[in-house]
Order: structure tokens, then C-alpha cells, then sequence
């Protein structure tokens, strides 16, 4: 079988080609890589979060997490305070200027973005993508469906 036509393989070009998409459009016009904005997108939607929250719902490590957060708080995008609930844990929220560029880098992306989705059967592939998800969390987690 050629490995090029194989769904998991095809998915991971998928996959990159979108990153590489989408950190051209926000280096080009916003100056950040598509990666650390992803934390800022995530903190936008859920609120002030844990750093363990964030690398949960990234699927990503804590470590890389941190070395995002880091790089985010430098460039003065979010705050970083220590948990009242957990004094181990960090919070991370954004400030005005990280809320700011969040808000609009995320609209210029999607418009951005809506050439590649062109003609993709969006419900249809969001419905495989959730299987496939669930697929793989259950092989990790080594239960059988």
C-alpha cells in the first residue's frame, strides 16, 4: 500500500498544511505563530485557566504549555498569577492587549481559512474527525470500543 494514500497519512498533511496555513496568515499579519495563539484562543473561550486546563484542552504538554505561556507573558499577551485553589498551579488569563489580538487575529484567520474548507462537506467531516478521536482515545487508553 502507498502510505500516501492512507487516511492517517493524508490526515496528517491535512493537518500541517492548515498549520502552515494558518501561521503564515498570523506571522504575516499579527506578528505570532499559530501555536502560542492557540493558548491565547483557548484562555478567549474558557476564561482565566490553569496551565494544566490549557495543555488538557490543547492535547499538548504541560512543558510546552509553559514554554508558550512564557513567551506570551513576555510579549505582555497574559498574566500570570498563582491559584488561590492551588497554590501549585498557575492561572493564566489575558490582558487587554492579548484579548485585543486575539479577537482580531481570530476573525482575519477565519476569513483566512474559508478557502481551504472550500467544498469540504464540514458536518460530514467534523462527525469522522469526532470518531477517529474517539477511536484513538479509547486505543490510549487501551479499552476496546
Amino acid at each position: 500500500m502507498d502510505l500516501r494514500q492512507s487516511t492517517v497519512f493524508k490526515l496528517h498533511r491535512a493537518t500541517t498544511l492548515v498549520n502552515r496555513v494558518s501561521d503564515e496568515y498570523l506571522l504575516t499579519h499579527h506578528g505570532i505563530h499559530y501555536a502560542p495563539f492557540l493558548v491565547l484562543l483557548a484562555v478567549r473561550i474558557a476564561g482565566p485557566s490553569p496551565q494544566q486546563a490549557i495543555a488538557h484542552s490543547l492535547d499538548v504538554s504541560r512543558a510546552s504549555v509553559t514554554q508558550r505561556i512564557q513567551q506570551l507573558k513576555t510579549s505582555g499577551l497574559v498574566d500570570v498569577t498563582i491559584s488561590s485553589k492551588d497554590p501549585r498551579a498557575n492561572v493564566v488569563d489575558l490582558t487587554l492587549s492579548g484579548r485585543r489580538l486575539t479577537d482580531t487575529a481570530w476573525h482575519g484567520l477565519e476569513a483566512a481559512l474559508d478557502s481551504v474548507d472550500d467544498g469540504v462537506d464540514d458536518p460530514g467531516l467534523r462527525r469522522q474527525l469526532d470518531r477517529l478521536i474517539s477511536n484513538c482515545t479509547t486505543a490510549l487508553t487501551g479499552h476496546n470500543a
